[in-house]
C-alpha cells in the first residue's frame, strides 16, 4: 500500500497523454519545468513552469503502453508517475534503499519497465515494473551492480529497434548495455566531447543526445549500424536536465508545416533524411530573408522544389548583382527582415556538396534592409551550374546542414564561370518564362492553351563576343494534350557541326538521358530534343485524363529537365535569351483525323512568326484551317485575327483549365494578340483573369 506521506485523493492528478507525442521534452533544473522540444530544429518552448515539487525529476522516459511518462522524483526519493500536465505522482516502489537518487533512467517502448541507473557500489541498474496487471507490480530488482557497470554518464535512452539502452559519456564514447544482463560495450568513440544530459531515441532507431554546454543536438543512426555522430540541430544549452519522448514516434509530424526546408539537390543536404538545413518558424516567424517565408513539413529538393509548386516564392533575399567569376570579388545584395546572423556557401567545385573551404559568408551581422555581401571566387572554381546557400538565423557559426530554431534557409542555383567569360540570363538568374502551346494546329480546337505548358531558364555563356555555352533548366507544367507530343529546342544561327555534341548534357528529373543523342542527328541546324514523348515522364493521376489541366488532377509538377550545350569553339551567333523552342509530333502516333497519316516529327508548332525548322514539312501549311501563315511574308503560326498557336509569357503563369477558351481564362488576351502586343501587355496577370477558370496548385 502507499505510505501515509504519498497517499493522493482520487482525482487530484490528470490524465495519460491522449498519444504518442513526435515533441520530445526537456525537464531542467533542481525545481523543475518542462520544455517542449522540436528535436528538427532545436525550437524549444515551456510546457510546465511547475510539476508541483521542489526537488529534480530526472530519468523521465514515456511509456507508449499507457501513455504516462515515469521519472525519478528527488522530492520523494522515489520512482514517479508523470501526467499529461507534467504533474508529479509518486509511485510506493518495494525495495527502495533509503536516499537513494537516480538521475539516468528510460522506460522501454514495449514491456511496461521503467530502467534507472546510478554508478557506483550502493547503486547498478534497476527494473521497476510498472504493470498494474503483473505479479511484480511496483517493484524495484537489480540488475547488475553500479561498479561490474560502471559508466559516467547523464542519461540513457532505449532503442525501440533492438530493446538495448544506449549512452553518451562525456570524453563521447558511445554505450551499449543489455537491460536483461547489464552487459556492456563501447561501440565507439565519437569524438564529441561534453556533457550528454539528455538522450532521445525515434522510431527508426536514430539515437539523439542534447549536449549540456552548447545545446547542440547529435544524431547517431545506430538502427542502421551507423555510429557516426552528426551534428543535427543547434538547441538551448543546460545544466540539470533530462531529455525524453515517446520512442515509437516519428521524429516529425507530417502535419506540420512550421519549419523552413531548403531546395537545392539531395546532396547538398536537403531533406530531413538527409539532416538538411531547416529552420523552425515559431520562436521568431519574424527574422527571414528578403519579404516572406513559408514552412513545409519536410524538403521538396530541386527539381521539385515547394517554390516550383506554390504561389509563394519565398527565396528572394539574395539578389546576385554580379556574376561568380573565377579570381574576381562577386557581390550580391542580402535583404534581412531583422538582425541575424548570415552564414552562405558555394559549391564551387561543383562536386554536389558544401565544404567547409567553400564558406563565403561567415557570421555577417545583417541590419534590417538591403546590404552588399562581397565574395571572392577562386581562381580554381570549375565552370558550370552550381549552387548556393544562404541561413539567417539568431544563432551563430550554423553549418550548411542541420536545424535551428530561427531564421530561414535559401538556396539559389547559379553558375559558375572563368575569367573573361560573361553570362547572360534570360529572363534573370532565379526567374521563369512560361511557354503554352495549343496543339491543334492548324485548328484552333479548345484553345485553352495547355496541351503543353513549360516554366523555362536559360543561360548564354559568351567568350571574345562568341557563344560558347548554353545552360537551360525548365519543368513541364502541364500536358493537357490528348496527342502525344515532343518537345526540342532550336539554337537559332547556331550549326550542328558548332555544337560539341559529345559533351551535351541533358538530364530529365536529375537522371542523364543517354538512350538517344539529344542533339538532332542529319541536320544542319542546332535542334536539341528534349523528348520524343512528353507522356513517358507525366501521369495524368487516378481519374484524370490530363496532367495539371484539372482541378486536383498531379498537383505537384513530375517532369524537370536540364540541359548544357557546348560550343567546339565560341560561336558568332546573336542567340536570344528564349532561343527558338516548339513543340513536335511524336513519330508515329496518331494527330488527328484531319491528317491521313500520322505526320510525326515533319508537325510542328512554334511561337508566332517564328519560322519552323528544316526538319518540318512545308506541305502542311497547305492544311485546311484558322491557320493564316504566309511564309514569304514571314508569317507562321496564326489565325487571320492574329491568335497565336504558341505563347510566351515572362514569368510563371497560371493555364486555363481543361476545355476553357484563354479568351476566356484572361479576357484581355485576344486584344493583346490582335494588336501584336501594343494594347493590355499585362493580359496575363492573375487579377486579370477569370480564377474560376485558371489551374491552381
Amino acid at each position: 500500500m502507499l505510505l501515509p506521506a504519498l497517499m493522493i485523493s482520487q482525482g487530484v492528478y490528470a490524465e495519460a497523454f491522449e498519444e504518442c507525442p513526435a515533441k520530445a521534452f526537456l525537464t531542467q533544473g533542481s525545481v523543475p519545468k518542462t520544455y517542449g522540444v522540436n528535436l528538427v530544429t532545436g525550437d524549444y518552448t515551456v510546457i510546465a513552469n511547475d510539476m508541483g515539487v521542489n526537488a529534480a525529476v530526472n530519468g523521465i522516459g514515456f511509456n507508449p503502453v499507457d501513455q504516462y511518462a515515469y521519472g525519478w522524483s528527488y522530492e520523494h526519493k522515489r520512482p514517479a508517475r508523470i501526467h499529461s500536465d507534467m504533474s508529479v505522482e509518486p509511485l510506493d516502489v518495494d525495495d527502495i534503499s533509503p536516499g537513494q537518487g537516480f538521475y539516468v533512467g528510460d522506460m522501454h517502448p514495449s514491456n511496461n519497465n521503467y530502467y534507472v541507473y546510478r554508478s557506483g557500489a550502493s547503486y547498478g541498474l534497476y527494473r521497476i515494473d510498472v504493470n498494474p496487471e503483473s505479479a511484480g507490480y511496483l517493484q524495484m530488482t537489480k540488475i547488475i551492480d553500479g561498479v561490474s557497470l560502471s559508466m559516467a554518464v547523464a542519461d540513457m535512452a532505449i532503442s525501440p529497434v533492438d530493446g538495448m539502452a544506449y549512452a553518451l559519456n562525456r570524453n563521447g564514447s558511445l554505450y551499449q548495455f543489455d537491460l536483461e544482463s547489464g552487459a556492456s560495450q563501447i561501440l565507439t568513440e565519437t569524438g564529441e566531447k561534453g556533457g550528454y544530459g539528455a538522450s532521445y531515441f525515434d522510431l527508426d532507431g536514430n539515437f539523439y543526445a542534447s549536449r549540456n554546454n552548447d545545446g547542440a543536438v547529435f544524431k547517431i543512426a545506430i538502427g542502421n549500424g551507423d555510429f557516426s555522430m552528426q551534428k543535427f540541430a543547434y538547441g538551448p544549452s543546460s545544466s540539470i536536465n533530462d531529455g525524453w519522448r515517446c520512442a515509437i514516434a516519428p521524429l516529425s509530424d507530417e502535419n506540420e508545416t512550421n519549419i523552413d526546408f531548403g531546395d537545392a539537390p539531395a546532396s547538398y543536404g536537403t531533406s530531413l533524411a538527409e539532416n538538411g538545413a531547416r529552420h523552425g518558424l515559431e520562436a521568431d516567424p519574424d527574422l527571414f530573408l528578403g519579404t516572406v517565408v513559408d514552412g513545409e513539413s519536410d524538403a521538396s529538393g530541386f527539381p521539385l522544389s515547394d517554390d516550383e509548386n506554390s504561389d509563394i516564392d519565398d527565396d528572394d533575399g539574395v539578389q546576385f548583382a554580379t556574376s561568380l567569376v573565377a579570381g574576381r570579388n562577386a557581390i550580391a545584395v542580402v535583404e534581412a527582415s531583422k538582425p541575424g546572423f548570415l552564414n552562405g556557401w558555394i559549391d564551387l567545385d561543383r562536386n554536389g556538396t558544401f565544404d567547409s573551404d567553400e564558406q563565403v559568408s561567415y557570421n555577417d551581422y545583417l541590419s534590417p534592409g538591403k546590404q552588399k555581401l562581397y565574395m571572392f571566387m577562386p581562381d580554381d572554381l570549375v565552370e558550370g551550374e552550381s549552387w548556393a546557400r544562404f541561413r539567417i538565423s539568431s544563432t551563430p557559426n550554423v553549418g550548411p546542414t542541420g536545424g535551428v530554431a530561427d531564421g530561414e534557409v535559401e538556396d539559389y542555383p547559379v553558375q559558375l564561370v572563368e575569367e573573361s567569360t560573361t553570362v547572360t540570363y534570360y529572363p534573370y538568374s532565379t526567374g521563369w518564362t512560361t511557354l503554352a502551346f495549343e496543339d491543334n494546329w492548324p485548328y484552333e480546337g479548345d484553345y485553352d492553351m495547355n496541351d503543353l505548358v513549360v516554366h523555362m531558364r536559360s543561360a548564354i555563356h559568351k567568350k571574345n563576343a562568341g557563344v560558347t555555352k548554353v545552360d537551360l533548366k525548365a519543368e513541364v507544367s502541364a500536358v493537357g494534350a490528348a496527342y502525344h507530343n515532343g518537345f526540342a529546342i532550336r539554337l537559332p544561327g547556331v550549326k550542328r557541326a558548332q555544337v560539341d555534341a559529345d559533351n551535351i548534357e541533358l538530364e530529365i528529373n536529375g537522371t542523364k538521358v543517354t538512350d538517344f543523342s539529344p542533339l538532332e542527328n542529319d541536320r544542319d541546324e542546332a535542334i536539341v530534343i528534349v523528348t520524343y514523348n512528353l507522356w513517358d515522364y507525366v501521369s495524368s493521376g487516378e481519374l484524370c485524363n490530363y496532367y495539371r489541366t484539372e482541378p486536383g488532377c498531379g498537383s505537384d509538377i513530375q517532369m524537370s529537365f536540364s540541359a548544357s550545350i557546348p560550343m567546339h569553339n565560341p560561336v558568332a551567333a546573336e542567340l536570344n535569351g528564349l532561343l527558338d523552342p516548339f513543340l513536335f509530333a511524336t513519330p508515329g502516333a496518331w494527330h488527328g483525323g484531319h491528317f491521313v497519316t500520322a505526320p510525326g516529327r515533319g508537325y510542328e508548332i512554334h511561337l508566332k512568326n517564328q519560322e519552323p525548322t528544316e526538319a518540318f514539312d512545308r506541305s502542311l501549311f497547305t492544311q485546311a484551317g484558322e491557320d493564316a501563315s504566309v511564309p514569304d511574308e514571314g508569317l507562321y503560326y496564326q489565325t487571320k485575327n492574329g491568335l497565336p498557336w504558341a505563347l510566351e509569357i515572362g514569368t510563371r503563369w497560371n493555364h486555363p483549365i481543361e476545355y476553357h477558351d484563354v479568351n476566356h481564362a484572361y479576357p484581355l488576351f485576344a486584344r493583346f494578340a490582335e494588336s501584336n502586343g501594343q494594347l493590355n501587355s499585362y493580359w496575363y496577370n492573375p487579377d486579370q483573369s477569370d480564377p474560376e477558370l485558371i489551374f491552381r496548385n
